[in-house]
């Protein structure tokens, strides 16, 4: 049985090994009631690159509203005059890595 399944608490994708007609399912080793996940027909389904533009987004949002990250951000450009980075680009690229390193987490990578 190929399945995955999303657990509601904590987000995590996970391969369900086995389920039961008690209602639970078998997930790395422990045991979940059915009603704790989410369940996947089709896995690839996901529209990773949408989820990705989705979390940048997010990530995005939450960079730029927090005033101690941004003045960080602004005194390490500061402290390289000669860089070819600025404070948009600096943080467009975090945003898309914190959006890559949670979908490979989501991923089970």
């Amino acid at each position: 049985m190929e399945m995955k399944a999303r657990i509601k608490s904590t987000g995590e994708i996970v391969e369900v090994e086995d389920l039961y007609d008690n209602g639970t399912a078998l997930v790395n080793g422990g045991y979940f009631k059915v009603s704790e996940l989410d369940f996947f027909d089709n896995f690839e389904t996901i529209d990773w690159e949408h989820r990705r533009y989705e979390l940048a987004k997010y990530v995005m949002q939450g960079l730029i509203s927090n005033s101690f990250w941004m003045k960080n951000l602004g005194m390490f450009l500061d402290e390289r005059p000669d860089s070819k980075i600025d404070v948009i680009e600096a943080i467009s690229i975090e945003s898309i890595n914190y959006a890559d390193s949670l979908i490979k987490k989501l991923k089970g990578n």
